[in-house]
């Protein structure tokens, strides 16, 4: 056995003829490739395996989001809470939507939101007017007074849950900028990471939401929220389990979307919580502008 430290014998190393020089020298030349491939397998490989696409920004990344949904739709929701004094809440409402954009060059949208229940806030309506300029026309109708008034939502809670009317209430495009992070993963799935920063106009109470989004279905799977003085306040997670898709007719096509059925919000400085679960989704509705009027916010379900 020859020592570590000694070389091979001069006469026992072979010579190399041009024929074995060009192929080691194609072996060389093929091992970085070769290290390469396997790196990018490793990562890009496996981001494209993911659906990732390098080259979405954040706001196209969003924009993907707010299209997982149709022009126009009911929901019935139930929300259930809790905190840690064994406080519980049931809250059930009800919300319509409509996207206006081929409509109008001033209306991107309207959304009237009602409480179905618990009976003391029953029929107690909002209506959300979302304008191309950026800011919005926001209307309360209390049944106590049998009035339609103007209000300004921010920071107006869903009663008896950790659910502010801005979290549920349909974001547009217009409402934020959108910056890319790093991709991040959550329990595991691999997700784009962005950052979603409120525009003046829009009056949130929120300085930054961090979006987490599902590459292959778009669905958010987390968000973050910070307030105004930079504190993550809540996070919202979706259950992966509950996703579904839905199937409908737009513009003469078969939109196909995905919609997380259930969630969990946690108010982070409170130590409560609210589970929310999509009772009813209807796209097979056909809502006109006067389905979204002060005098239809009057009405009983």
């Amino acid at each position: 056995m020859r020592a570590p430290h000694e070389s091979p014998e001069p006469h026992r190393k072979p010579r190399l003829g041009p024929t074995r020089l060009a192929l080691v020298a194609l072996v060389a030349l093929s091992v970085p490739f070769q290290l390469a491939t396997a790196a990018e397998e490793a990562t890009g490989g496996a981001a494209a395996s993911s659906g990732f696409d390098p080259k979405l920004t954040g706001r196209q990344v969003y924009e993907k989001v707010l299209d997982n949904r149709y022009d126009a739709y009911l929901e019935e929701i139930t929300m259930h809470s809790g905190d840690r004094g064994g406080n519980v809440q049931n809250t059930e409402m009800e919300l319509k939507y409509r996207n206006f954009r081929k409509e109008s060059d001033r209306i991107i949208s309207k959304v009237i939101t009602k409480y179905l229940a618990p009976q003391d806030v029953r029929h107690l309506g909002y209506l959300v007017i979302n304008k191309s300029d950026g800011s919005e026309d926001q209307f309360v109708y209390r049944p106590s007074s049998r009035r339609v008034q103007r209000i300004n939502l921010r920071g107006e809670a869903i009663f008896g849950t950790d659910f502010a009317f801005e979290d549920i209430i349909p974001q547009e495009i217009e409402d934020a900028t959108y910056e890319r992070l790093a991709d991040a993963d959550v329990d595991g799935r691999p997700v784009y990471h962005v950052d979603v920063i409120p525009k003046p106009s829009a009056d949130s109470e929120y300085s930054k939401l961090e979006v987490f989004v599902d590459p292959q279905t778009f669905v958010t799977l987390r968000v973050i929220y910070w307030d105004q003085d930079g504190l993550k306040i809540k996070q919202l997670n979706s259950d992966v389990e509950s996703i579904q898709s839905f199937e409908h007719e737009q513009d003469g096509q078969v939109k196909k979307i995905f919609l997380a059925m259930k969630q969990k919000i946690e108010h982070l400085k409170l130590e409560s919580w609210t589970e929310l679960q999509v009772q009813k989704y209807d796209p097979d509705v056909d809502f006109k502008s006067r389905h979204f009027s002060e005098r239809e916010l009057t009405k009983g379900r």
